[in-house]
């Protein structure tokens, strides 16, 4: 009896409690799986992310994510907001993240980048000739946005000078344009939205060398348990866009709509 017992009841499990449990298995995973991807959108780096967390960033990120089922939800912060938010698990990604040493150590980046983003020496009346980080001397007054990623060699370098950092560009503008600082950093495109808006269009500054050329990506908490599942389908995502063509479309549709003089650099 008890032999024929104990095969009932692995009967009864494989019959019908076994299927239940796979059921809901997959329903729980499907439901994880719908869940919005909670991202910090940057409110200060237009024409990419504005401060609605609007522009290319949120454009092919979306479109990515959507190719695989996935809608996006924002949370619109400043930059080093967003970094603490991810690192945090508070959020599950933020975008606009550079790929160099110290992203890659705290953040899961995907493989294949959103865009890519050129940063220059900017000087307020004459340019020097800095051709790399690594010529400017020590203890020049540096200016930068706080949290902003300048490649591995300004961070090799970065503690030479003497930094200010801030947290919105028109701060840095004002900053390098009244001689508080000797030189700072700004990603071209970026730059030249601000200074295309009416307020600020009658400001000149002088541009340097070439500072780096950042590849962008979005940056996923390795707090989350399935930021390597989002990677994967945002990777997955982009390449079906460009496969498509839609990725170049939705590029050729961004420069249409720039503001003047604020075209994106490829």
């Amino acid at each position: 009896m008890p032999v024929v017992k104990l095969c009932c009841n692995w009967l009864l499990w494989l019959v019908f409690i076994a299927p239940a449990s796979a059921h809901a298995t997959a329903q729980l995973q499907t439901a994880t799986e719908q869940l919005p991807v909670r991202i910090a959108a940057e409110d200060n780096w237009p024409p990419f992310s504005d401060e609605k967390g609007k522009g290319l960033s949120s454009q092919l990120v979306s479109a990515a994510f959507a190719r695989g089922g996935y809608n996006i939800e924002t949370v619109v912060v400043p930059y080093a907001r967003a970094l603490h938010y991810t690192a945090k698990g508070k959020t599950e990604a933020c975008w606009n993240v550079t790929r160099q040493a110290n992203t890659e150590r705290d953040y899961l980046l995907h493989q294949q980048p959103l865009f890519q983003a050129a940063s220059s020496f900017y000087f307020h009346r004459l340019a020097k000739n800095y051709r790399s980080v690594a010529e400017i001397p020590d203890g020049t007054v540096v200016g930068v946005i706080l949290g902003y990623e300048y490649g591995d060699l300004f961070e090799q370098h970065k503690k030479r000078f003497q930094l200010v950092e801030v947290s919105t560009h028109p701060q840095l503008i004002s900053l390098l344009q009244h001689d508080k600082v000797e030189l700072a950093i700004f990603f071209d495109d970026v730059l030249a939205y601000y200074l295309a808006q009416p307020a600020l269009r009658q400001i000149r500054l002088q541009k340097g060398q070439l500072n780096h050329v950042s590849d962008i990506y979005v940056a996923f908490s390795r707090m989350s348990p399935r930021s390597q599942q989002l990677a994967d389908a945002l990777d997955s995502g982009l390449t079906d866009l460009r496969r498509s063509g839609d990725y170049q479309r939705i590029l050729q549709q961004f420069k249409q709509h720039q503001s003047a003089g604020a075209v994106l650099g490829r």
